[in-house]
């Protein structure tokens, strides 16, 4: 039947007739982190689990499991971020699964954890989750982008010119910021101070060569030269604080409301409308 064989777990799909595969050593490479160290599988919230003790005692600092008020502002920060990068979930942060805990667990205590097989499972997870429920959630968008965008697909998608972001639906995710904080409980709200040099959500547009650091000299200097030492030691060169260009972002579009909705049918003459030929 000219299928290709089969050589791996894997996620085959395809981006305007463009064939597209991701699997563990694709996000390996793509994050830099080396497929490996700790990963626990299978894992539900039955209360009776052992892992139940052990990620209480890291959290809570009790076998008993507490509520998210009792964790520190660094646990519901990590939490946060974990929640929104790394194991997204829809909902709030109050209730993580054990999955979730564990995982958080490794951080905490600082125990490698195989990162790249955790994203690659709970993208499966959540893919399979999207399909059976009729659910239009794309998890790991940025990932998926910088793949994409490694890959060449973003500058042949670009190069034609023969579908605007209104058109396929280009959104942005939302920024951990000070408000992000003041929603949290972590801040009072009357101590946010909206600065005009804040992070945007917008469509990068980057100018920057290839494989160059991703900083321009909107970051902060203590940004840039952690950027630049990195570099220097990963790569072997030198990069001067003068050669770092202006910025790299370009026009802003939609910010993603909802993680979860219901997918609205599209007939083939609203997605082809103002298309070229």
């Amino acid at each position: 039947m000219g299928l290709e064989s089969f050589m791996d777990t894997e996620i085959r799909s395809s981006i305007m007739g463009v064939p597209v595969f991701i699997n563990q050593k694709t996000i390996a490479y793509v994050i830099e982190r080396a497929s490996e160290g700790n990963y626990k599988d299978g894992l539900d919230n039955n209360k009776k689990n052992p892992w139940n003790e052990v990620v209480n005692e890291t959290m809570f600092n009790s076998k008993k499991k507490g509520s998210y008020s009792n964790l520190s502002m660094e646990k519901k920060m990590m939490l946060k971020i974990q929640n929104e990068n790394l194991l997204p979930k829809g909902g709030g942060s109050d209730q993580p699964s054990l999955e979730h805990r564990v995982f958080l667990h490794f951080f905490l205590k600082k125990e490698k954890a195989n990162v790249p097989k955790y994203i690659f499972k709970h993208m499966i997870k959540t893919l399979k989750e999207s399909q059976l429920n009729n659910i239009t959630w794309i998890p790991y968008g940025r990932l998926i982008l910088e793949i994409f965008n490694q890959g060449g697909l973003l500058r042949g998608l670009s190069e034609t010119r023969g579908f605007t972001d209104d058109m396929l639906g280009t959104v942005t995710d939302k920024i951990i910021n000070e408000a992000t904080l003041a929603n949290m409980k972590l801040i009072k709200p009357d101590a946010v101070i909206k600065l005009e040099s804040n992070m945007k959500e917008s469509r990068i547009s980057s100018n920057l060569m290839e494989g160059f650091p991703p900083i321009c000299k909107q970051d902060p200097l203590d940004v840039q030269l952690f950027y630049i030492a990195d570099h220097l030691q990963s790569t072997g060169e030198e990069i001067r604080l003068e050669d770092i260009p202006e910025t790299m972002y370009g026009r802003n579009v939609k910010v993603a409301k909802s993680r979860k909705t219901k997918r609205k049918p599209v007939s083939e003459a609203e997605y082809l409308e103002g298309a070229s030929e």
